[in-house]
């Protein structure tokens, strides 16, 4: 990814900001933060301060380390990592309606939608070991990638798990 790509790509802070509804400058009137240094951190322009992440974790009610990447920079907002948010708030909702002793009724739509977030979550970790892969610029890799999903392009499941399951024998 290219600095002009970086740029425009959205962070989890800023997705967090989008989500909660609020602005740039409300948050920072609460957390004593100037709107161009909180639009620095989202452009990532500058690094989250310390003092300041957890500030920001603290609003935001999420753990520090889901807003930066190891440079201290606000992290990208990958499928993944807004995948792992959401179940995080998804949590979050169902602990705050069975503290409010919420019927049972209106906590599962919350945990049926938490099941098919894990269910992306696999997905998506799956997706990024192909990508992976195939990053390995390996033409045999490339040549049994392509068998298979020709095997399941032409519904020849069957057929494949068998020739599969030979190899472990």
């Amino acid at each position: 990814m290219n600095k002009q790509e970086m740029a425009r790509s959205t962070t989890v802070l800023e997705y967090m900001v989008m989500i909660n509804e609020q602005s740039y400058s409300g948050i920072g009137r609460e957390l004593n933060i100037t709107p161009q240094q909180f639009s620095d951190w989202i452009k990532k322009r500058r690094p989250i301060p310390y003092e300041r992440l957890q500030a920001l974790a603290d609003y935001f009610g999420i753990e520090g380390g889901l807003l930066i990447d190891h440079d201290h920079y606000a992290k990208l907002l990958t499928p993944l990592a807004k995948n792992e948010l959401h179940i995080l708030l998804v949590d979050q909702k169902v602990g705050a309606l069975e503290a409010e002793g919420a019927a049972e009724v209106d906590i599962e739509p919350y945990r049926l939608k938490k099941g098919k977030l894990q269910q992306e979550r696999v997905d998506e970790l799956r997706l990024a070991r192909v990508a992976d892969v195939l990053k390995q610029k390996d033409e045999r890799i490339d040549a049994i990638l392509d068998i298979v999903l020709d095997e399941i392009d032409a519904g020849r499941l069957d057929e494949l798990d068998n020739k599969l399951r030979k190899g472990d024998e």
